[in-house]
């Protein structure tokens, strides 16, 4: 099954013809992830108290684009980008397409570019983008088709508190 997955990241163009994504970058793949370690200093009932989360680099999966020497070019400068987003697609039954998740982050870092190629394949490239603030946006979706309520979060990484 394809996925609908589009990434915006400030000043790099994609190639995406999509109308409502012209020029984003086409997602193969997303992955991300949050931990909450155990603290070293637990209280002495025994429970766990909190210390600072830890994102995952977001980890993209896209094929070889325009996006590609500019993306090779800002990893390896190290330059800080002001803002990144992810749509995820899906239909809604009435043959419309819905946005029902989005990811918007903040203080971008190109952390990572592997681009790897196999016999018979295209060129893929897996990309990892570090930063100090995201926020989450969930759609409903109703069941006679279009967009519901939605629910929200987020964490500022820089000042460890809700974005």
């Amino acid at each position: 099954m394809a996925i609908d997955v589009y990434l915006q990241i400030d000043g790099i163009k994609g190639e995406s013809m999509d109308d409502r994504h012209k020029d984003w970058i086409e997602c193969k793949s997303v992955g991300w992830g949050v931990t909450q370690p155990k603290s070293a200093t637990s209280s002495t009932g025994g429970g766990h108290t909190a210390e600072r989360c830890e994102y995952t680099e977001l980890m993209v999966t896209k094929l070889a684009d325009l996006s590609s020497p500019v993306l090779l070019q800002t990893c390896s400068s190290g330059k800080t980008i002001p803002k990144a987003k992810l749509e995820f697609m899906r239909a809604d039954g009435q043959g419309e397409r819905v946005k029902y998740f989005e990811v918007e982050l903040e203080n971008v870092l190109i952390g990572s570019v592997q681009s790897a190629v196999s016999e018979g394949d295209f060129m893929s490239e897996n990309v990892g983008l570090k930063f100090s603030k995201v926020k989450f946006k969930y759609t409903q979706q109703k069941i006679g088709g279009g967009a519901g309520g939605n629910t929200s979060g987020g964490w500022d990484l820089a000042s460890n508190k809700v974005a």
